[in-house]
């Protein structure tokens, strides 16, 4: 790398850091710490009574039995009053969740790229047929963020900052980085900045922000990703190791899915209705890794049912820090062989005239 991207990589990298700490130390002016004793502030249910927004939680699903919440937030509720501790513990949790993710970024992608003197852009298109992921790499943008902003913003509500608060505060740390990482692509001969790409981690903060505060949404609908490794991803892991999932996207599905059983007409019918999804699909097959046999790329779109993992894990699971953690994950991943499509339609585009990348 020159010395002009190095030291723009490190003031980059300083500055995500410093927007680390303000972020959540802005969040505190909102994030009113409970009394002793009193539950987390917007996630306990409140005295009937009380507030609209006591309506508001009780008119989104179903509820807890010993507390009346919804049933999301009581799965994660804490069970005592937040303290300097579990404030400081969930900051910092949120501080090496992204540092973890810069490493594995810069393991994937940057290590093995080579460096650009000057700032670059690339337009690699939508969901074209002839474009290089054929629509698969923007919606994994978007899918990235939405799970970042979800997650985080729930981790920082469980160590005890405010609900909207620790919302605010993971939309934009997600934003933030992703902004930082593809202005690093900028510096890249092999990616360059994306105009796309942004508009797509834009979406997906702004789709994980909805979802956080409307329940009655987050009861009936998924954004999830399906994931089991290709073929040629596989063949590649001894040259190209085993960091670049991101970019097999003949691995991945992409879905979104209508919780059936949230549907309270179709669960009175059908009891079994609550483990049963229905999905619009989408893959990209043959894009990435480009196939070293010369495979015909195709993209796919389809409908299709599945089974509701959320709904059996929390069947499965109590309340409290693991529960939290695999209806989080069954929330935003949908295991291989558990979705069956029902019909859908597929077009095929060209050969790729290279096996170089656009932007991750």
């Amino acid at each position: 790398m020159t010395d002009g991207t190095t030291d723009a990589a490190n003031v980059g990298m300083r500055r995500l850091r410093l927007l680390l700490v303000v972020s959540v130390i802005a969040a505190s002016p909102v994030a009113r710490a409970a009394p002793p004793g009193d539950p987390l502030p917007g996630l306990a249910a409140a005295p009937a009574g009380a507030s609209p927004g006591a309506e508001a939680s009780a008119a989104a699903g179903p509820s807890d039995e010993r507390t009346g919440e919804p049933e999301t937030d009581a799965r994660i509720r804490r069970e005592e009053a937040p303290t300097r501790r579990s404030l400081v513990l969930s900051a910092a949790g949120t501080a090496g969740i992204y540092a973890a993710l810069y490493g594995w970024l810069s393991l994937a992608w940057f290590v093995r790229t080579t460096d650009s003197e000057r700032f670059q852009t690339h337009d690699e298109g939508w969901f074209g047929e002839d474009t290089y992921a054929g629509g698969a790499d923007k919606l994994g943008h978007a899918w990235g963020n939405y799970a970042m902003t979800r997650g985080v913003s729930q981790i920082l509500a469980y160590g005890g900052w405010s609900r909207r608060g620790s919302v605010a505060v993971a939309g934009a740390l997600s934003l933030a980085f992703f902004t930082f990482s593809e202005i690093k692509d900028g510096y890249k001969i092999e990616y360059g900045f994306s105009y796309g790409d942004m508009i797509a981690n834009a979406t997906g903060v702004g789709l994980g922000v909805l979802m956080e505060l409307v329940p009655e949404l987050d009861r009936r609908f998924d954004f999830h990703v399906s994931y089991w490794p290709s073929g040629d991803y596989l063949a590649r892991l001894e040259a190209d190791g085993p960091f670049n999932t991101p970019e097999d996207y003949t691995g991945q599905t992409s879905l979104v899915s209508y919780h059936l059983g949230s549907s309270e007409a179709v669960l009175r019918r059908a009891s079994w209705a609550e483990f049963v999804d229905l999905d619009v699909g989408f893959r990209a097959i043959n894009y990435k890794p480009v196939p070293s046999d010369g495979g015909e790329r195709s993209q796919e779109l389809f409908v299709g049912v599945s089974i509701n993992l959320q709904a059996v894990a929390d069947s499965m699971t109590g309340h409290g820090v693991g529960a939290g953690m695999l209806h989080f994950v069954t929330e935003v991943y949908q295991a291989p062989y558990t979705t069956f499509r029902v019909f859908g339609v597929e077009r095929t585009g060209s050969p790729p005239t290279s096996l170089t990348s656009a932007t991750p």
